[in-house]
C-alpha cells in the first residue's frame, strides 16, 4: 500500500494544480516553506525561462579560462558582479582574501613537428611556468636517464627540445642535467598520459607563486600521447626529429588582488542569518572550466536569477557565493570563514555546487537537520527527471551521522568551522572525473541543458525552503574536529589517518584505499611526490591531484632510516 508522502509526490509529479496546503497538511505533519504557488512560480521559470546555458557560455565563452591570480579570473570576478546587478540581485561585491606577488596568463600554445613529416601538436604547460620566446625551433632528442647518457648526448642538448619523462630525484642525477641543459636546451617534452577509455587524456596543474622571484627555468610542454608516441617511434628507428612551438606564457611582476564575488537577497525577518548557495569560480587553464567548475557557477547565478525574478522573500538572507582559489587548497572560501567569523554561528546551511553538469539528485545532511531539511523538499517532487527513461525519485534526502569536510570542495570551509555544509549528489550521463575533469575537454559543449536546468531550480527551492524555516538548522554532527585545513582531504584521498593537524605522518592505512594500493605503512612520512618537496599537506594533495592517470608519478616517504619510493599514479 502505498504511503500517504508517495501518493502526495505522485500528485505533485503530475502537476495537479490546487492540493498543495491541504495535503501538506494530511501528510506525516509536513509544512510547506514556500508557498504552492510561489515554488510552481520558481519552477516555471527555472525550467521553461531558464537562462543558465546562457549564463555557462558567457562565462567559458567570453570570459574562458580562470585561473586564480591571472587577469581572466579579474575579469571573471568583475563580471559576474555585473551579472548579479543586472538580474537585479540588491546587494553584490568583491570580497577581497589575498594578494598574490605576480600575475601569471597563459595565451596561445602551438606546437608542430616539420620533419621528419608535418605533425600538428596538441600541446599544454602547467600554470605558473614559462613559455617560450617566440616560436622556437630545434631537433627533439631523447631525454638523458643518466650521466652516461648525458655524456653522449654531448653538444646535441644546445638548442634542442629533451623528449621523455624527467628522471627522479632520487637518483641524484635530476639536478645535475637541469644544470647540464641551463641556457642550452629549447625545454623538455614529455608525453601525457590517459587511461584505456580516454587514452589522449591531457591534464595540467601548477604550483601557486609564493614570490616575485620568477625562475628562468626553460618551459616543460606535455604532448597528446597519441602524437608523442609517433615522436617517440621516429626517434626509436633513428630519424632525425625536428619541431617548433611557441608557448605564450606571460608572467608580470606586480600585485594582484584576489576576490570572491558575494550576492545576497536580503532576509525579511532575519537579515542576520544565512543560507548559502555557492560554487567555486576559478578554474585551472588548459580550456574553458566548463564543469569544474562553470556549471556550479551557473547554477548558482541562475538560482540567484529565478527567485529574483519571482520575486522571492526569504525570511533570512540568501547569500549566492563564487570562490576563488579553491583549486589551490579551498582558498576563497576558506578566507572567507575567517574574515566573516561573526557571521558562522548565523549561517542556517550551505549548499555547495561542484562536480560537474549531471543532475542534482541526493543530499546527505546530518541526522539531526534530517526533519527540517525534509520539510521543505515536496516542492522539488513536482520536477520531472531530466532523463525521461530515469526510474526512481526524482530526489533522496539521506541522513548521515557525521557531515564530513572529505570531498576536496569548499563546503568542507564550512563544516570546518561548525557549519552545517553539504554538496549535491549528482547522478547522470557525465563521465565527470574521468572524461572532462582538468581536461582539454572540459569546454562548453559538455555541458548537458537540461540538467543544468533542473540543477538551478533545485537549488532555488531548496535555498528559499531552508530560508524560510522557522530556525536555523542544528549543528550537532558538524564534525569541528576534522578542521578547516586539508588534512580530512587528503586521508580520504589516500584511505589513511594521518597525525595531528598538518602533521605529515601515516598512522593507519586503510586495507581497499589508495595508500594500501600504493604501500603506504603506517609510520610512514611523506617527503616529496613527483619530484617535488612536500612541506605542507597542500602540496601534497596538489601533488596526488596531478599523479591520478600518471603510471610513472612516484611518491617518496621517510621509512624508518630509509627513504622508500612508491607509485603514485592510479
Amino acid at each position: 500500500m502505498q504511503s500517504d508522502r508517495s501518493l502526495l509526490r505522485r500528485a505533485l509529479s503530475a502537476a495537479v494544480p490546487v492540493l498543495p496546503a491541504l495535503l501538506l497538511a494530511a501528510t506525516s505533519g509536513l509544512r510547506a516553506q514556500v508557498d504552492p504557488e510561489l515554488a510552481a512560480r520558481i519552477r516555471k521559470e527555472g525550467t521553461e525561462n531558464s537562462r543558465v546555458m546562457e549564463i555557462l557560455a558567457g562565462l567559458t565563452g567570453e570570459v574562458g579560462h580562470r585561473l586564480t591570480g591571472s587577469d581572466n579570473f579579474t575579469y571573471a570576478c568583475n563580471w559576474a558582479k555585473a551579472k548579479f546587478e543586472g538580474f537585479g540581485i540588491p546587494h553584490v561585491e568583491l570580497e577581497h582574501w589575498d594578494t598574490w606577488p605576480v600575475v601569471w596568463n597563459r595565451e596561445q600554445w602551438q606546437g608542430r613537428v616539420v620533419a621528419p613529416e608535418p605533425l600538428e601538436l596538441q600541446v599544454a604547460t602547467e600554470a605558473w611556468t614559462n613559455g617560450t620566446l617566440g616560436n622556437v625551433r630545434g631537433p627533439i632528442r631523447k631525454m638523458p636517464q643518466n650521466v652516461e647518457e648525458l655524456q653522449a648526448l654531448g653538444d646535441g642538448v644546445e638548442g634542442a627540445w629533451l623528449f621523455g619523462q624527467l628522471p627522479s630525484r632520487r637518483e641524484g642525477f635530476l639536478d645535475q642535467l637541469l644544470e647540464a641543459t641551463q641556457g642550452k636546451a629549447n625545454g623538455f617534452l614529455y608525453s601525457s598520459r590517459g587511461d584505456n577509455e580516454y587514452p589522449n587524456r591531457m591534464r595540467v596543474f601548477g604550483s601557486q607563486p609564493r614570490s616575485d622571484d620568477i625562475a628562468d627555468t626553460p618551459p616543460r610542454i606535455m604532448v597528446r600521447y597519441d602524437q608523442a608516441n609517433r615522436i617517440e617511434e621516429w626517434l626509436d628507428a633513428g630519424r632525425e626529429v625536428v619541431a617548433e612551438f611557441d608557448i605564450r606564457n606571460r608572467w608580470r611582476k606586480e600585485p594582484i588582488d584576489l576576490h570572491n564575488v558575494i550576492a545576497e537577497i536580503p532576509g525579511t525577518e532575519f537579515p542576520d542569518e544565512y543560507v548559502y548557495v555557492c560554487g567555486h569560480l576559478d578554474s585551472w587553464h588548459q580550456a574553458t572550466g566548463t564543469t569544474d567548475n562553470g556549471t556550479g557557477t551557473a547554477s548558482t547565478m541562475e538560482a540567484a536569477r529565478i527567485l529574483a525574478a519571482v520575486g522571492a522573500k526569504p525570511r533570512r538572507t540568501i547569500r549566492f557565493a563564487l570562490w576563488g582559489g579553491e583549486e589551490q587548497g579551498l582558498l576563497g572560501s576558506r578566507r572567507h570563514t575567517v574574515i566573516n567569523r561573526t557571521d558562522m554561528d548565523r549561517v542556517s546551511a550551505v549548499f555547495n555546487h561542484d562536480t560537474g553538469t549531471n543532475w542534482a539528485h541526493t543530499l546527505s545532511v546530518n541526522e539531526a537537520a534530517y526533519p527540517m531539511v525534509e520539510s521543505v523538499i515536496e516542492p522539488i517532487f513536482a520536477l520531472q527527471a531530466p532523463d525521461p527513461d530515469f526510474d526512481g525519485e526524482v530526489f533522496e534526502l539521506r541522513g548521515v551521522a557525521q557531515l564530513s569536510a572529505r570531498g576536496g570542495s569548499d563546503h568542507a570551509s564550512f563544516v570546518g568551522v561548525g557549519v552545517p555544509a553539504f554538496s549535491w549528489g549528482l547522478t547522470g550521463r557525465s563521465d565527470y572525473f574521468r572524461h572532462t575533469w582538468h581536461t582539454q575537454w572540459d569546454t562548453y559543449d559538455v555541458a548537458i541543458p537540461e540538467y543544468m536546468r533542473h540543477t538551478s531550480t533545485v537549488v532555488a527551492l531548496m535555498a528559499l525552503g531552508v530560508a524560510n524555516l522557522p530556525e536555523k538548522l542544528p549543528r550537532d554532527g558538524v564534525n569541528r574536529s576534522q578542521g578547516n585545513d586539508l588534512k580530512p582531504i587528503v586521508e580520504g584521498m589516500l584511505g589513511v589517518s594521518l597525525g595531528g593537524r598538518g602533521d605529515l605522518t601515516v598512522e593507519e592505512v586503510k586495507a581497499d584505499g589508495w595508500g594500501a594500493k600504493m604501500g603506504l605503512k603506517p609510520g610512514d612520512r611523506f617527503v616529496s611526490i613527483r619530484g617535488n618537496e612536500i612541506g605542507r599537506l597542500v602540496d601534497l594533495r596538489a601533488g596526488l591531484r596531478r599523479s591520478s592517470g600518471d603510471e610513472e608519478a612516484t611518491l617518496t616517504v621517510s621509512r624508518g632510516d630509509e627513504q622508500v619510493v612508491l607509485p603514485a599514479g592510479r
